[in-house]
């Protein structure tokens, strides 16, 4: 992935089964359940450098997490440079199944995007 490219797209992992190391570093990871019952709130967390640390620090660190259901907003964290791995826990309900995406900001590296699908039930 050219350095040239970060600011000029959104960032995706080109095969999930074969990662590179900036894309281990930057992905936000989507952990919550599969499946859920209609209207029933679920946690949703998002890590970025859960796969591989990513640094933080005044001049290198993650600016933002956002979630999105589909090309509804649903959240936005401001994040400061702090010691150990961006990770933010939502509570969110669903009334039909939906596409998650996570989008982080990285200050060096741009935007970054990771998507799972959630059933509803």
């Amino acid at each position: 992935m050219a350095e040239e490219n970060w600011f000029l797209q959104i960032n995706k992992a080109k095969d999930m089964d074969n990662l590179e190391d900036i894309e281990k570093k930057h992905l936000p990871i989507i952990d919550c359940q599969d499946s859920v019952k209609k209207g029933e709130p679920f946690e949703v967390t998002i890590s970025v450098g859960k796969l591989l640390k990513h640094p933080n620090e005044n001049s290198h660190y993650i600016e933002w997490i956002e979630l999105f259901a589909e090309d509804l907003f649903i959240s936005k964290v401001d994040l400061i440079p702090v010691v150990g791995n961006p990770k933010v826990t939502l509570t969110v309900s669903l009334h039909e199944s939906h596409k998650l995406t996570a989008k982080a900001r990285c200050s060096l590296h741009g935007i970054w995007e990771y998507s799972k699908e959630v059933k509803v039930e």
